[in-house]
């Protein structure tokens, strides 16, 4: 019958010996070299993923297109948008600090848009919708 062979002691691999040949001894540090070298560069990775969501963008401009950019102000807008009398909203839309605003009256239909971080009307696109 044959016996179970001897348990290896894995850290015993790792020890140099002396009658360790040349190649061998240098294969080793190659090894344990670019064994620290992955996780070097595992942890680089998980750090500038940790970074690039943790920090704050600078400007608008230079904010990432995946992250909205927010009022400037400090207490938050409070504006009132005047509509005539009658007008019923279609529909609004937000794009980054802009807000653009659809509504109809009996006279007209109008598009309103509006900058949320001043609360100024920025423009006014009227429809013409003539009926021949």
């Amino acid at each position: 019958m044959s016996q179970p062979p001897e348990p290896v002691d894995t850290f015993s691999l790792l020890r140099s010996r002396a009658d360790d040949p040349p190649n061998i001894r240098a294969l080793r540090v190659v090894v344990l070299g670019m064994g620290a070298l992955l996780v070097l560069g595992f942890g680089a990775v998980i750090a500038r993923i940790v970074y690039l969501t943790t920090r704050q963008p600078v400007s608008s401009e230079g904010a990432s297109p995946l992250i909205a950019p927010q009022p400037k102000t400090k207490s938050g807008l409070d504006t009132t948008l005047a509509l005539p009398q009658g007008a019923k909203i279609q529909s609004q839309s937000l794009s980054g600090t802009r807000l653009s605003v659809h509504y109809v009256t009996d006279a007209e239909e109008t598009i309103v848009i509006v900058d949320l971080e001043t609360g100024q009307v920025v423009g006014q696109v009227r429809i013409n919708s003539a009926k021949k």
